[in-house]
């Protein structure tokens, strides 16, 4: 077993459950319910169900590569890690622009997104 790529994928399985019910509540539900056309909500809607996706995808092969310790698939590992630390760094910046210093409290999720990229790069190394 790699421990950290293990702990990563875990994480990552955490994120997707948090992503998904606690997110419905706070930032879907009010979205849907504003005055943005249709076409508006329907595509960020999508969106939000594609980040659900790719977080359950992301888990579970993160958890099976971790458990088994499967080094032929170290390359997806350092592929999935470098797109998480990218997605952190994403919400920093976007909450820089919005909130500045309060973004690390109004935009949070990159607490969780960057260890799953630490955690899988230090996996692989």
């Amino acid at each position: 077993m790699n421990s950290w790529i293990f702990s990563a994928g875990i994480i990552a399985l955490l994120t997707s459950l948090i992503h998904i019910f606690a997110g419905q509540l706070d930032p879907i539900r009010p979205l849907l319910k504003s005055n943005l056309p249709d076409i508006g909500k329907a595509t960020l809607l999508s969106c939000w169900h594609l980040v659900s996706t790719i977080l359950v995808l992301c888990g579970v092969s993160l958890s099976i590569i971790g458990w088994y310790d499967l080094d032929s698939f170290h390359h997806l590992v350092i592929g999935i890690s470098i797109c998480f630390i990218i997605f952190s760094v994403v919400f920093i910046l976007v909450g820089w622009y919005f909130f500045k210093l309060q973004t690390f409290i109004k935009l949070p999720q990159w607490i969780l997104l960057l260890p799953i990229g630490i955690l899988g790069s230090i996996g692989i190394m």
